[in-house]
C-alpha cells in the first residue's frame, strides 16, 4: 500500500525552493519523526510555508471529475476509486489530503491528474518510499544572454 501527502505550498515558497524539493520532503520527515517541542516548531514552519485547502471548492472539483470515472464514488469526505486489480481513497482535509493506494497505479494517477489540471503548488510527499513531487511542476522561465 502506497500513502501520499498533498500539500498546498505558498506560491512564494514553491517557487523559490523549486528543484529542492528534498528539503520539502526531510521538513515533512523530521515533523512526522519529532515530538515535544520540537514538533510544536516544526508544526509551526509547516502551517507558515502551506495554505489551507479550500474544502467546499475542492469537493466541488473531485466530485465534478469523478463522475466520469467508472468505479468511483463520494461518502462523507473521502473520495475512492475501485478496479479489480486497485484502488485509491482520497481523503480531504483542510491542511493537506490523504491518498491511500493499492495495486498498480493507475487509480492514484487519476486523483493525482484531477488536482493536477485544477489546483496549483501541490507537493506529494509518500514518506514511507522516501518519494516526492510537484503534481504541477511550476514552468521556469528560460533567458538567454
Amino acid at each position: 500500500m502506497r500513502s501520499y501527502q498533498i500539500y498546498w505550498i505558498e506560491e512564494p515558497f514553491a517557487n523559490h525552493y523549486y528543484g529542492r524539493e528534498r528539503m520539502f520532503f526531510d521538513l515533512f520527515s523530521d515533523w512526522e519523526a519529532s515530538c515535544g517541542e520540537l514538533n510544536q516548531i516544526i508544526a509551526k514552519q509547516v502551517d507558515f510555508i502551506t495554505k489551507p485547502i479550500p474544502y467546499l471548492p475542492t469537493q466541488r472539483i473531485l466530485q465534478h471529475e469523478l463522475v466520469k470515472v467508472e468505479g468511483s464514488r463520494w461518502i462523507d469526505t473521502t473520495a475512492r476509486i475501485e478496479r479489480n486489480d486497485s484502488g485509491a481513497t482520497l481523503l480531504l482535509n483542510e491542511k493537506c489530503m490523504l491518498i491511500e493506494a493499492w495495486g498498480p497505479h493507475d487509480c492514484e494517477y487519476i486523483f493525482f491528474e484531477i488536482l493536477r489540471r485544477n489546483m496549483g503548488q501541490l507537493l506529494a510527499i509518500d514518506l514511507k518510499n522516501e518519494r516526492y513531487g510537484w503534481l504541477k511542476p511550476i514552468k521556469q522561465r528560460k533567458f538567454i544572454y
